[in-house]
């Protein structure tokens, strides 16, 4: 009785310890990926190259396409989506019927306690596909994780397949993302090339779209959109950019008493965007076709419908996708128009940052969310959105671009960006504090 005692005594500690060694195995001190460069314009560039070059066709139902993507490609595209999902880094290597993924993350944060160093979470994988061979399998059933490593634990392979057997039983039992994966029909990993056959059907994009955006995000979608037709009609002939924005955040205020700020930030950020731009929220969710639309109205910022729509639009990236990739899409647009003939505008480009930091202040935590309502609650059709443009220059052609100020990396430009930002740090709206 009394060895039982004890055993029942201890068996919790003892796995509370080995719990405890797990951990300590998996969090190192150092990152398996180095910290990756911020995106910048020419990134941007690239991966939306890279995606319109592997963009769906308009294939018929049950017609097959492949898609082959070089390693240089699939790193790029790790990076866009390391960058998306806040990783410090992630990097791939192809090999013949081999793909090694490497990550890491910093989980500094996350721990409960503080160390003086940073904590990282690294993984490395390696996974090899059977397509092309006697044994192989179909879709993602032709992949087999070939050995895992979470910082210094190495992860038992019977572990490993015991944990992909459960993943895969479940991805089954999820009727949507089952038919995604149906639709997969071979993974060939080549010499630094992976290819990707599959089988079109017509209703894989709207159930992927449907995975990504959640029913309590569409029902706020939709909640902002009825306020919008009624607040606009209610404005009348008093509508401006800066009312609109403080009536909708007075709204997102008070639906905050019960619910997530964050979440109520970005669903006013979003149909506001769409507003701005008109356009509508149909290529987000097809269902939108059918809610009520506001009566059109242009909405100006420095009395400029242009900086508007670039200050809402650049909000409504940086809620979605991240601050550092709506400034490299803002600056992408700015060089592009330089290219096209409209010229660069600085103007723009402080609409552009203006527009970051207002969604990054937004959604960045519930505080932040809270007391960004709170400044625009109690404005009355005065609150300073941007600060003033006086001295940038618009306008510009590439080449007067390139003299003036060389480019993006160049000390004569980076100088009037930091001016932007001082100017962007002087508004109570846009500081931390």
């Amino acid at each position: 009785m009394i060895v039982l005692f004890r055993l029942c005594l201890f068996t919790p500690l003892l796995l509370l310890l080995g719990l405890f060694a797990v951990l300590a195995l998996c969090i190192e001190s150092s990152a398996l990926v180095p910290q990756q460069e911020p995106f910048n314009a020419a990134s941007v560039s690239r991966v939306k190259q890279i995606l319109r070059q592997h963009k769906v066709q308009r294939l018929r139902g049950r017609d097959t396409q492949t898609i082959a993507m070089s390693e240089e490609e699939l790193n790029l595209l790790a990076s866009h989506l390391a960058h998306r999902l806040d990783a410090a880094g992630a990097v791939l290597k192809i090999q013949q019927g081999l793909l090694a993924f490497k990550s890491s993350w910093d989980i500094s944060a996350l721990l409960p306690y503080k160390l003086q160093a940073s904590s990282y979470l690294n993984i490395d994988t390696v996974v090899a596909s059977s397509a092309g061979t006697d044994n192989a399998g179909t879709g993602l059933n032709s992949l087999h994780i070939q050995s895992l490593r979470i910082g210094q634990l190495s992860v038992p392979p019977l572990l490993v397949e015991t944990l992909v057997h459960f993943a895969l039983q479940r991805l089954q039992a999820d009727e949507d993302l089952h038919n995604v994966a149906k639709a997969i029909q071979t993974i060939d990993f080549g010499a630094q090339e992976i290819a990707l056959t599959y089988q079109w059907r017509e209703d894989l994009i709207a159930t992927l779209r449907g995975r990504f955006i959640t029913a309590q995000e569409r029902q706020a979608l939709a909640i902002y959109q009825q306020f919008l037709v009624a607040e606009v009609d209610r404005q009348g002939r008093e509508l401006t950019f800066t009312r609109l924005l403080e009536a909708t955040f007075r709204f997102a205020r008070e639906r905050s008493h019960s619910a997530e700020p964050v979440l109520e930030n970005k669903a006013a950020i979003i149909v506001l965007a769409a507003y701005a731009n008109g356009g509508g929220l149909s290529t987000l969710l097809p269902e939108a076709r059918n809610w009520p639309k506001p009566r059109r109205a242009k909405l100006r910022l420095h009395g400029r419908s242009d900086l508007a729509q670039h200050f809402m639009t650049s909000a409504a990236l940086a809620v979605a996708g991240g601050g550092a990739l709506s400034n490299a899409i803002g600056l992408r647009k700015e060089m592009d128009d330089a290219h096209s003939g409209s010229g660069f505008s600085f103007k723009d480009l402080a609409a552009d940052m203006a527009g970051t930091r207002f969604g990054e202040l937004a959604v960045a935590s519930s505080a932040s969310a809270s007391t960004l309502q709170n400044r625009l609650a109690k404005g009355h059709g005065d609150t300073v959105l941007m600060a003033g443009i006086g001295g940038l220059e618009e306008n510009l052609s590439q080449a007067k671009f390139a003299a003036r100020y060389g480019g993006p990396g160049d000390r004569r430009y980076q100088q009037v960006v930091n001016s932007i930002d001082q100017r962007i740090n002087s508004l109570a709206l846009h500081r931390l504090d």
